[in-house]
């Protein structure tokens, strides 16, 4: 069982981090982990089972601050081969299906998106829809319930999304977003190019490969990093070899656009939280695809350790070496020896047939992942955010679904093509751009806007600059903000207000006769 002090703990970060609408990456070293389960990169998440009856249903009565939750996974064939033990009290039916009760904290809330017709939701209608959504005929069972708040499962060559649940929830990406990250820089940078640690690497929060100040390093040295170790510092130092954070970060979002990835602002290149910064599982879904189509990803993705660079330390009177100083006192630094760095993709090794992408966590993101996987001539992608556990418990038994069904479930969706979707859903439709509105669409097509939408003005250019910068800088503000700014203006309106009487009420009194009574 968890220490009671450390999941109490845990609880109280946890409701105040919600409440505060901020992260501490910090904060996730003082979460309990889950019995039986393996911490994420990043920081574990407090899993704790659910008192349960013989049935598999939850009890009530979970720790303060967690709500019981049952999942219910269907009878399908199992091809994790060396998955832990699942967090939770389990129990098996007699027709094969899995029931765990799992007592869960809060989930990551989506930030507001802007209202779009059914016709110009990017992959087609269905995809607005809430909850999971799915298109099945008779005899085949719906997916495994996930306690993620988003997932797209979909066919990486095809494109075809086989199940999704709010498929566009926009939702803090975490280091999923190297994945945009290394989908702009690997093309531009010369693998053997020399980047030299800087005081910015070595600050960086959260995960760090180990960068140095001083130390040199090849594009390729931190391509390792970024990709195997998540380190944060290896994407600050890509993005100074890439020409700075800036330039970076608007070629990313251009390249997101690109993609037709329209919920996705990148505002940190390593992702860890960043004002205005949000992507939505379908997106990841489209960049994890577009990334797993270089072969330098590709290759890194599958690697289960690398060796880095020790970069400059202090020599070590134990192993022998003279320690000298400079002039200033301070002791000579020399290179130090490589060190093994492993791959954080905990379903690499676990799941057969494992070829991509990315994982990643942070307190207000909870766990977040992008994963590819082949298996019987397919090869099927999934992008999940928001979720309160591992991916290596949870995502096995959604893509045992979507391997044992792919062939019998009719698509829902699709990844739409890059390039397909030149501009953002709300904003307004040109004759030529298209959202993959018909899922039976094959890839590369395109359908014209209807003609309904032709006799409506479009706004003006000015129009649009204008509201893209009200909606950008709205988007951008946290939610206390908005509640501030929205505070500040009832209370500026009203101040206003009871001026304008005040003041109509003593020219009332300069004109009236004197002696006269007012009210």
């Amino acid at each position: 069982m968890p220490d009671p002090r450390t999941l109490a703990l845990a609880v109280a970060a946890g409701a105040v981090v919600t409440a505060l609408g901020v992260t501490a990456p910090a904060l996730a070293s003082v979460t309990a982990p889950a019995l039986g389960s393996v911490a994420p990169a990043g920081g574990p998440v407090a899993v704790v089972p659910a008192a349960t009856t013989a049935t598999g249903k939850p009890k009530a009565g979970c720790p303060v601050g967690l709500t019981p939750v049952t999942l219910t996974t269907p009878a399908e064939p199992r091809l994790a081969t060396a998955a832990p033990r699942l967090p939770g009290a389990v129990v098996t039916k007699a027709d094969g299906s899995v029931v765990r009760s799992l007592c869960l904290g809060a989930q990551p809330t989506p930030t507001p998106a802007p209202s779009v017709p059914a016709d110009r939701v990017v992959g087609g209608p269905r995809l607005a829809e809430p909850g999971v959504i799915t298109d099945l005929p008779a005899g085949v069972p719906a997916p495994p319930d996930m306690p993620h708040v988003s997932y797209v499962l979909a066919d990486l060559d095809t494109g075809q999304i086989l199940a999704a649940k709010n498929a566009h929830a926009r939702l803090l990406p975490a280091s999923t977003l190297k994945t945009l990250t290394a989908l702009v820089v690997i093309p531009a940078l010369d693998p053997k190019t020399v980047v030299i640690g800087a005081d910015e690497d070595t600050r960086a929060d959260g995960t760090r490969v180990g960068i140095t100040v001083g130390g040199r390093y090849t594009v390729d040295d931190l391509l390792n990093g970024l990709i195997l170790n998540s380190g944060n510092d290896a994407a600050y130092a890509l993005a100074r070899a890439y020409g700075g954070r800036a330039k970076l970060l608007a070629d990313m979002n251009a390249k997101a656009g690109a993609l037709g990835a329209w919920d996705t602002v990148a505002g940190d290149p390593s992702g860890l939280d960043a004002a205005g910064q949000r992507s939505s599982a379908y997106d990841l879904a489209l960049i994890g695809r577009a990334v797993m189509g270089l072969a330098e990803y590709r290759r890194r993705a599958v690697m289960p350790n690398a060796m880095f660079p020790g970069g400059l330390v202090t020599p070590s009177a134990t192993a022998g070496a003279p320690t000298t100083k400079t002039k200033a006192g301070a002791p000579t630094l020399v290179e130090g020896p490589p060190f093994q760095i492993d791959n954080h993709n905990q379903l690499l090794g676990v799941y057969p047939g494992v070829i991509g992408v990315k994982n990643g966590y942070t307190v207000a993101a909870q766990g977040t992942y992008v994963g590819a996987v082949t298996h019987g001539g397919r090869t099927l992608i999934v992008a999940e955010m928001g979720s309160p556990e591992p991916q290596v418990h949870s995502t096995p038994a959604l893509l045992d679904w979507g391997f044992a069904y792919a062939a019998q479930a009719r698509p829902v969706g699709r990844l739409v093509s890059p390039g397909e979707v030149p501009q953002a859903p709300d904003q307004a439709p040109s004759t030529t751009s298209v959202l993959g509105t018909s899922s039976s669409a094959p890839a590369g097509t395109t359908a014209a806007v209807g003609s309904s939408r032709s006799s409506s003005p479009a706004p003006q250019p000015i129009e649009l600059a204008l509201a893209g910068a009200v909606n950008g800088w709205w988007s951008g503000l946290v939610g206390w903000v908005r509640w501030a700014v929205i505070g500040g203006g009832v209370a500026t309106v009203g101040a206003l207000a009871a001026l304008a009487a005040l003041v109509a009420r003593r020219r009332r009194r300069a004109r009236a006769p004197r002696g006269s009574y007012q009210r």
